[in-house]
């Protein structure tokens, strides 16, 4: 159109964006008395949201601009409008700007014809003339030399042309406003002197009855609600961010964090919201921005996406370590996803649920606001509906939709709900607080649609959604939260995609709805075939390790701790043919459990035999730990020569005389010649050693008597000997394995112990690997809290 109005596009700047022209819906609905459907709206062709483009003079801004107003009073040339289905509905020229519109020709009323008709497509047959203003159409020019060759110089009044619908006509707005002004253009130059008569356009309205002529002018100037919006939108946000900060820093303090985690957080949001700003000014106010604007936007851009970002961060922080410590639901199957085990089943029950709650949530959503009588706004960020004015749509949307459902989700829901549970026992509370709260937030924090109520009507319906949602993360999860706040978003934003006659518009919605049927089939398919999220093992936080165990750190003396794990070996024997690895669990910071292993050496200094030894005094603490020094010597003095039956004879009576008599020694010696592969074993009333062969583990049942040392000064003991073959597996441990207890009260139990050994890879696990994964099932079970001392052997042939 604009080389018909006599200028190029491509030699100026400009920005177009969409605009919603809600105070028009309600000045309609006040001069009619009634609610009128938007659908009777657009079916009719009212213009109640049309697109803006402001045209600009050519000029390097060095500040950043704020709004098409702005920019249009500043350095704009035209502002021009044009309807959803690209009608040309309104010009508008700069008072004080050069207006770039130029018609050639002396004919007043063939350039109004032409304008109103080809050019800007409005049937004249439709519409009558309202007066004649061509009775007279000489006008005076004046004639002025510019510096440039270009005189231009309007009249102190413009020419008005105007159109009425005529009876019967039911198409078309009802009013066609054109206003002319006269203009001569002198050119100067090589090829000679010359001067150009014509007209530039000072405005153009087509209208309908109850149509202002600014669209702009008919937005909500409610200064009290406008002020109690942005007061509420900062008072909750300033709430908000304090916990989330204080919180989240105090678990960084704490040592509760999932620095990968969060780093994650943190990078994803800054990187996202960065390039959405971006994406968006470079659409739409990047072709008038100099070097120093177009720096300071970036820097804008950039500072505004790492706060949200280091917001989101700590809010993730605070959430997981809440969650974990109230064992909120889903948080193992989250701990999945970190690990990157996705085809899970409890994650695909996740994702259906959540698609499943997103669909209430939309129902509720809409019937509330259709029985308000009142209609939904897209607003998908700070600027407004500002999607609309990108290019890379699918982009973009996505970008908008994932960084918002995660900042609510996490910050808004997650975490409000967390720091509830934390605070209050009774959950009827917790729930009621949490729903009030998280309506204020999403009322108008992250929010990426708007309604035409009052503040009241809008506070009802996000209080359904805040309903739906603390049900949601209570019942299943936050996973089924994100997943359902994901698709209750992205519903409403692919709505002004959906119905558009232009398939480059319509595409949009399209591919959008394939994106979103993706999670939901990939749900389906991982609930139906995917492995159990214990299957696909179990995460520990390895801050979790670290806190439980210095949490039982409060008398013990650390020097004991030290002498003691100084008496047991700190690396297992290296020898050909075997492979062996033991360690010690102390339920305390010292404890009662003592293990070993002996090399002895041939004549000739080669590797014969290796002793082993695992020895639990009775009592906890100090008290068993200054026994098990004692008897670690005793033991020590004789592995390397003698045989465990012999061993455990001869310290019998030292071990009797030193002892008090509520001091009793349990002890398992075993010798394993390597060049026999015999094994023989001597038991002092500890528990029975496993032996695992063929993939089935068994119990090893050693002679009498098995009385530990201690209660007696004088025993003979015996010993059981058998044979070793290559792929065996040989376990020796203390009774803190078979007697460690759940948060229940349930032991382990010992006829568990062979279980566990039978579902280990022994063949293919080294001796450290298998000791490791009996260490982490005692743990796991045991939440980290040991009723008594943990000794493990493992030999492997």
């Amino acid at each position: 159109m604009s080389s018909e109005l006599g200028f190029s596009a491509d030699s100026l700047p400009m920005m177009t964006v969409h605009t919603q022209n809600s105070g028009y819906i309600d000045q309609l609905r006040d001069s009619l008395n009634k609610k009128i459907s938007l659908a009777e709206l657009n079916e009719n062709g009212t213009h109640i949201h049309t697109w803006k483009t402001v045209i600009g003079r050519n000029v390097n801004r060095q500040e950043i601009i704020t709004g098409s107003g702005q920019l249009f009073e500043t350095v704009g040339k035209l502002k021009i409008q044009f309807s959803n289905d690209g009608q040309l509905i309104r010009i508008q020229s700069h008072p004080e700007n050069l207006n770039p519109t130029f018609i050639k020709g002396d004919s007043l009323q063939a350039i109004a014809e032409k304008l109103a008709g080809s050019t800007f497509g409005y049937n004249l047959g439709n519409y009558e003339m309202v007066a004649d203003p061509f009775s007279d159409s000489a006008f005076s020019l004046q004639e002025v030399q510019s510096a440039g060759g270009v005189l231009n110089e309007r009249e102190n009044q413009s020419l008005e042309i105007s159109w009425k619908r005529k009876a019967g006509v039911s198409k078309g707005p009802k009013n066609l406003l054109l206003r002319l002004e006269p203009v001569v253009r002198e050119f100067d130059n090589e090829d000679g002197f010359r001067t150009e008569f014509g007209f530039s356009i000072h405005s153009f309205v087509a209208k309908d009855e109850y149509e202002p002529e600014d669209l702009g002018l008919t937005e909500s100037t409610d200064q009290d609600e406008i002020a109690w919006f942005y007061y509420t939108y900062f008072i909750s946000l300033f709430i908000l961010a304090v916990f989330i900060f204080s919180v989240g820093i105090r678990n960084i303090f704490k040592g509760k964090v999932e620095w990968k985690r969060a780093l994650f957080m943190f990078g994803f949001i800054t990187v996202a919201l960065f390039c959405w700003r971006t994406i968006y000014f470079i659409y739409t106010y990047n072709p008038f921005l100099g070097n120093a604007a177009y720096f300071g936007m970036v820097v804008n851009n950039l500072l505004f996406a790492v706060i949200i970002g280091l917001y989101a961060a700590l809010a993730y922080i605070s959430w997981e370590a809440l969650a974990r410590s109230q064992q909120q639901k889903q948080v193992d199957i989250i701990d999945a996803l970190w690990q990157r085990k996705f085809f899970v089943s409890e994650t695909g029950a996740g994702l259906v649920h959540g698609f499943a709650m997103g669909g209430i949530a939309i129902g509720i959503f809409s019937v509330l606001t259709y029985f308000m009588g009142e209609y939904l706004i897209q607003s998908d960020s700070q600027f407004g509906f500002a999607e609309a004015s990108i290019t890379p749509k699918i982009l973009t949307l996505n970008i908008s939709a994932w960084v918002t459902t995660w900042l609510v989700c996490i910050a808004q829901i997650g975490f409000v709900y967390s720091i509830f549970n934390q605070w209050l026992k009774r959950k009827w509370l917790v729930g009621l607080l949490s729903i009030l709260c998280v309506t204020c937030f999403i009322t108008v924090l992250g929010r990426l649609i708007g309604t035409s109520g009052e503040v009241y009507e809008e506070v009802l319906l996000y209080f359904g959604l805040a309903i739906i949602f603390i049900y949601t993360i209570r019942e299943f999860g936050l996973l089924t939260v994100i997943t359902g706040w994901w698709f209750f978003a992205v519903f409403f934003m692919i709505q002004p995609y959906w119905n558009s006659p232009s398939i480059e518009v319509a595409y949009v919605g399209w591919i959008q709805v394939f994106l979103m049927a993706g999670p939901l089939v990939y749900g389906f398919l991982a609930y139906r075939y995917g492995v159990s999220v214990s299957e696909a093992g179990d995460y520990i936080p390895e801050y979790e390790e670290r806190i439980a165990k210095h949490l039982r750190v409060e008398k013990e003396i650390e020097i004991a701790r030290e002498s003691q794990y100084k008496l047991m070996p700190l690396q297992p024997p290296k020898i050909d043919g075997i492979d062996v690895y033991g360690f010690f669990l102390p339920s305390f910071e010292v404890g009662g459990d003592y293990f070993d292993y002996v090399m002895s050496d041939d004549e000739n200094g080669n590797p014969a035999a290796l002793t082993m030894a695992v020895v639990d005094v009775s009592g906890k603490a100090m008290r068993a730990a200054m026994p098990a020094v004692f008897t670690s010597g005793l033991l020590l003095s004789r592995m390397k020569e003698n045989m465990p039956a012999d061993i455990l004879t001869k310290v019998s009576e030292p071990i009797f005389a030193r002892t008090d008599k509520r001091t009793f020694i349990t002890c398992l010696l075993a010798r394993y010649d390597l060049q026999s592969k015999k094994m023989s074993i001597a038991n002092a009333g500890h528990c029975r050693p496993i032996l695992k062969r063929n993939g089935v583990a068994e119990f090893i049942h050693t002679p009498d008597p098995k009385y530990p040392l201690g209660l007696k000064p004088e025993v003979i003991y015996k010993a059981q000997e058998f044979t070793l073959k290559k792929g065996d597996f040989f376990l020796m441990y203390s009774d803190g394995l078979p007697e460690a207890e759940n948060k229940k009260g349930a032991r382990f139990g010992f006829e568990e112990v062979p279980r566990l050994i039978e579902q280990i890879d022994t063949e293919n696990l080294s001796a450290q690997e298998i000791a490791q994964e009996i260490k982490r099932t005692v743990q796991k079970f045991s939440n980290y809290q040991l009723v008594d001392d943990t000794t493990i052997i493992c030999l492997k042939v």
